[in-house]
Parts: structure tokens; sequence; C-alpha cells
């Protein structure tokens, strides 16, 4: 008994004598020509998962191991890597950061990019560690509600259906970016989020612009735009398998390689993954699949190369936008599912004369996007970043019609808020056996309501190449931009 005893107390005494060896860093990071406050701003320790942002002040306050460093970055900024010495506390003061406008580093559309506190717009960053922090299990507009101006919602409730809306204006007036490449749709400018569904994966910032400002593209981006930043050189070497599980069927498997940046130049990142679930919703099962390749060469302190494809095959079940219920609506629901569980419901839920579980939305869908780009240093005052890029969208869409209108109504689950009671079963699923009924007994008109399927297929490519640079001392840094 006293030998446990004296185990208990000296595990006790190690563990006590680590917790008071950690020393208590603090600090502010700021612009070093404007002394500006850079909020965002990533502290990390090298080697370890965690890591912090800095707060709206500049701040940073964290516990580290004695004898270690923390290393401060920001995009568009240099970085910098503090030791730290001694025990109790540090006080870094004011930490200073330069402005990285010629870094090559980042093989994107250098000049479409914003630089913080140097573009006059009101500009926003997420860095990773902040992505991977708050992801989770949510889409990737999700992550962005904490932006000033950002308004994003999980819309119907299925997998990738989010909707994300800047300074009120919807996705059709924001410029949606990937690595500086457009991905709005090119008939009417909506994004399909579950296009691009594992991008959180394998981002390495996403910066926000609000308003008109600095952006170069023929986008419609009245609301702003927002840039997605994908891993390139920067990639640390390593990699990981992951797997994630979460209510009502979530799972998720992953696993991600990269090279990191070799002795002779070659940087290589592969990921992978499949991602399904029941859905929270009634009715949106989900199955995605994931996939990301970039190899990037720096041939020379001038020029780097880089060649990145990514895509997320998928098909989800919806809850339809038309469905929407209001407060009366929803009392009916409460009849149906019961309290705790009404807001699962989904009006156009049901099951199939065979017993298959069926819903009146689906989509389904594959939209990979594929570029080489090149970046130019061409002297210390000019650079020419260039990107070639295509996109194959392959998929379909279901949605119901009708003989006449008032058959193709019947396909909603609501009507002006409430439920849609013609097609009703008695424990509130819709009754697809009764359409079937209906086009039975319908020999003289065919079909009265029948499920289409949408095609919508396209190819999509460009160029897009920018020139940047600085005439004097005091002019300010024009650009030249073309697409084609």
């Amino acid at each position: 008994m006293n030998k446990r005893i004296i185990c208990f107390l000296s595990i006790f005494a190690v563990s006590a004598g680590v917790a008071l060896s950690q020393v208590s860093v603090k600090g502010r990071v700021v612009d070093a020509s404007s002394g500006e406050p850079l909020t965002g701003a990533a502290v990390s320790v090298p080697g370890a998962r965690q890591g912090w942002t800095t707060d709206l002040d500049g701040w940073f306050s964290l516990s580290v191991a004695p004898n270690s460093s923390i290393c401060i970055s920001h995009l568009g900024y240099k970085g910098q890597e503090k030791s730290i010495t001694g025990t109790g506390s540090v006080d870094f003061g004011v930490i200073m950061l330069e402005t990285d406008e010629y870094s090559l580093d980042d093989v994107i559309i250098t000049s479409s990019v914003a630089v913080a506190r140097k573009t006059p717009v009101a500009l926003s960053s997420i860095n990773s560690a902040r992505i991977e922090e708050k992801i989770g299990t949510q889409d990737f507009p999700e992550i962005l509600k904490a932006v000033p101006g950002i308004y994003s919602t999980r819309k119907g409730g299925g997998y990738g259906d989010s909707e994300l809306r800047l300074r009120g204006f919807k996705s059709e007036n924001i410029a949606m970016m990937v690595n500086g490449i457009p991905v709005n749709d090119m008939e009417w400018g909506s994004v399909y989020w579950s296009n691009w569904a594992e991008l959180a994966d394998v981002s390495r910032s996403v910066q926000v612009q609000r308003g008109l400002g600095a952006s170069k593209l023929s986008a419609p981006s009245v609301g702003g735009s927002v840039n997605i930043i994908t891993t390139t050189i920067d990639a640390q070497q390593g990699g990981f398998v992951s797997c994630t599980m979460g209510d009502h069927g979530y799972n998720k498997v992953m696993f991600k390689v990269s090279t990191g940046l070799t002795d002779k130049g070659w940087a290589m990142t592969l990921l992978g993954g499949r991602t399904r679930g029941d859905g929270y919703i009634q009715g949106t099962e989900f199955n995605s699949y994931s996939y990301f390749i970039n190899v990037a060469k720096r041939i020379s302190d001038r020029h780097q190369l880089s060649f990145t494809a990514f895509g997320a095959p998928q098909w989800h079940n919806q809850r339809n936008k038309n469905d929407g219920l209001t407060v009366d609506g929803w009392q009916q629901v409460k009849k149906y599912m019961g309290e705790n569980s009404a807001f699962r419901y989904n009006p156009a839920y049901g099951c199939g004369i065979s017993g298959e579980r069926k819903t009146s939305a689906k989509n389904a869908y594959h939209k990979p996007q594929i570029s080489l780009n090149h970046l130019w240093q061409i002297n210390e005052t000019s650079n020419l970043s260039t990107a070639a890029y295509v996109s194959i969208g392959r998929g379909y869409g279901y949605s119901g019609q009708g003989y006449s209108m008032e058959y193709r109504n019947k396909w909603y689950g609501a009507s002006y808020g409430l439920l849609n009671m013609q097609l009703r079963q008695p424990d509130g699923a819709f009754a697809y056996g009764d359409i079937y009924a209906m086009n039975d007994t319908s020999a003289t008109n065919g079909a009265l309501m029948a499920m289409s399927k949408s095609v919508n297929d396209h190819n999509w490519y460009g160029l897009l190449s920018t020139y940047s640079t600085k005439i004097g001392k005091c002019l300010p840094r024009p650009n030249t931009t073309s697409k084609n």
C-alpha cells in the first residue's frame, strides 16, 4: 500500500513540475510600416499541432515549454521566429512583420491577392490553423461566419447545400475563386459548395474582400470576393490518415501525404478521402469522394511552376428549398415528429412502392479543376503570374414535373409555409405510392406527375495572366490583366 502511495505522489510531483515549468508568452503583432495591429496572425510552436491566432488588436497569449520557440506568420508578410529563454513569463512586446510582396512561396495569381493593411479594401484572412480548428463536420462556407459582413446558412440542410452572403449579396454577386481562378457558375453566377466540399482539408488560407476593391477579374464582385488558397510548396513533409465519425451515420475517412520542398526544388502533396452519412435532416443521405494533387517545381529564385488538380464527385439528397415552413407549419410537423425532432422533418421525404427511401430533390455532380501556374519574378520591381486552367463539369439534378401546374405544385411538400396535405401519409411522410396509383389510373393523358433529371455538362477553360510593376518610389503599382 505504501509503495502505491509513493508511486502516486511521484507521478503527481512530476506532473506538477511539468505544469509549473510552462512559460507564459505574450506579445502584439503589428504591421512594420503602418504600426496597425494584424488580426488573425498565426502563432505556432514548431513541431506542435496546436496553434493560436491574434485577436482584433493583434495580441496573443499562450503557454509553451521552456527553451522552445514560437513562429509568427500572416498572409502577405515575412514570418518571424522567436526563441524563448528563462522561466515564468516572457513578454515580446510589439512584434513588427514586414510585407513579403516578392515571395515565390505562393504559386497563385499573386496580384489577385490583397495584402493586409496595404491594399485599400476591407480585408479578412483565415489561416489553416483556424480552418482545421473550426471546420468539424460543417460545410466550407460556415467557417467564414466570424468574418465581418458574412452570413452563412445550411439552407435546406443537405450536404454541401450551404449558402453564403457577403454584405447582403448572394453568391451570384460575389467573386468566388480558388487560387485566383473563378468558380462561379458560368450561366447565372451561383456557387454549388458540394462541388468543393473537401477544400477545407487542403486550404492554406481564405481571403475575404468586402465590397468593390482590388479584384482585376471579370467576375461579379459587387458584394466582394472570396479567394481560397490551397497548399503548395509550403506544405510540410509528412502525412496522416484520419477517420471521423458523427451522429446520423456521418463517417469520413481521409489520407494526406506531402514530400515538402526537396533539395532539388520539387514538392508534391496528395490527398484522398470519402465522406458519407444519412444527414441530420430526413432524406438527406450523401456520399462524396475527394482528391487533391499538387506538384510544384522551384526552377530558380525567379521561376516557379505548379500543377494542381482537385475534385469531389458526390451525390446527395436534398430538402427542397421551396418547402420552407412558417411557425404554424412547424406546429403541424410536431404532431408527426414530436417536440424534439420536429426540425429534422423533410416535407418531401417518403417511401416508394418497394419500400425504398425517396425524396423529390437530388443532386449528383463532379466538377474537377485542373490548373498550371507559372510565377516569374522578372526583377525587384516587376513580376508576371500566369495560370492556365480547365474545369469539366458532369452531373444532374432531380426535380418534379406535372401534366399541368396543378399537378406540378403537388410535388412540393409545403405551400405558403404550411404542409401540403394532398399527398400525405398518416405518419407525415410524403405519399409517393399515391403518385404511382394516380399515374396508373390516368391512361388517357399518361403520367400526371413525373420526376425529371436535368443534366448539366460543360467544359470551362481559360488563361489568366497578370503583370505587376512599380514605377518610381511614389507612384502606385499598376496592373494589367487579360483573360480568355
